[in-house]
């Protein structure tokens, strides 16, 4: 046990080494692998949605690090091959995804508001945290716009949290820190966009096919089914919501924070209460309370975004950068 102790960290002393000394970290980006959400309409009528990038000041960064105690901005490169332009990626993967629920929306970018329907986008980012060596790589995924439909404006925001401590190598980081959460903010916006826009809602039998996946899978893998229990706050069915709150309670941390994290997507509007005692009764859990943060925030009525503006005086606030960037994304 001493010599693994040993070992671990005289490679973590290694990957700092390189981490600070100037070099470079290049990941990656998969085509994310579109849901199995139908939602059972036939002979929709194909519209576009035009996407404004809108990004302007410290917001038009897409790639942020803030590394080193202080947590200050960095300039160390972090390289996203297939990413190289994050709203072209976005457009597409989004539309993709759309049409995977069988919601036929051409997706193009534009510059101005069109007839049918915008998006317009203020911040799609990825902030990038790490205060030594031996503390987690944090990846706080941040997006918020507008959908634009007859003139009329909804915000649209969503918030992931990952985070990994790399024990042999940087590229460790690769999935948990960029490929899912990429994957997920996507899935997120377009089951939002659902919400405002189309309003469809995957059948009670989609909840219980799910259901089925996903205990016949719980406690397999460290992760569990997490993507089986994102898929639940993508049917945008009430019927989701009992089982994702059992879910929220049990598993491993990754797998529970998802659960919660379907509990805003899904449009749990009367589980505030709920919500914030898995945030006061997760204190151990950076994930778990994050991802309550987040199904709050989605919530987004007064009494949620009260709640949001409280914790701006808990010490964590300061302290944590996942809490604080979720929060002021939610409650500005």
């Amino acid at each position: 046990m001493f010599r693994f102790n040993l070992l671990g960290r005289i490679m973590g002393i290694i990957i700092i080494a390189s981490f600070f000394g100037g070099c470079s970290l290049t990941y990656t980006i998969k085509e994310p692998v579109v849901s199995s959400i139908d939602y059972g309409k036939k002979d929709i009528m194909p519209i576009t949605l035009n996407i404004i990038d809108m990004r302007t000041g410290d917001d038009s960064t897409f790639l942020v690090a803030r590394l080193g105690p202080s947590g200050d901005i960095s300039k160390f490169p972090i390289n996203l091959k297939n990413m190289e332009n994050p709203i072209g990626y976005f457009t597409q993967s989004l539309e993709k995804e759309l049409a995977s629920r069988k919601i036929p929306v051409k997706c193009v970018v534009g510059k101005t508001a069109a007839d049918e329907l915008t998006l317009e986008i203020f911040r799609y980012q990825i902030i990038n945290r790490r205060a030594t060596g031996f503390s987690p790589w944090e990846a706080m995924h941040i997006f918020s716009g507008n959908i634009v439909k007859e003139g009329k404006k909804t915000p649209i925001k969503t918030f992931f949290y990952g985070g990994k401590t790399p024990v042999w190598s940087m590229d460790e980081l690769e999935e948990p820190c960029f490929n899912i959460p990429i994957s997920i903010i996507i899935k997120d916006v377009a089951s939002k966009i659902n919400r405002v826009v189309f309003n469809y809602a995957a059948p009670d039998e989609k909840i219980d096919r799910l259901n089925i996946e996903i205990s016949s899978e719980i406690g397999k893998t460290v992760e569990g089914p997490f993507w089986q229990v994102l898929e639940l706050g993508y049917t945008n069915n009430p019927k989701a919501i009992e089982p994702l709150k059992r879910y929220s309670q049990q598993g491993e941390e990754f797998f529970r924070s998802c659960a919660l994290s379907s509990i805003g997507t899904v449009g749990g509007e009367d589980q505030l209460e709920f919500l914030k005692q898995r945030y006061y009764g997760s204190m151990g859990s950076f994930n778990d309370r994050y991802m309550a943060v987040k199904a709050i925030g989605d919530i987004g009525n007064n009494e949620a975004l009260e709640f949001l503006r409280e914790i701006r005086k808990d010490s964590a606030y300061i302290k944590e950068s996942g809490l604080k960037s979720c929060v002021d994304l939610y409650a500005p």
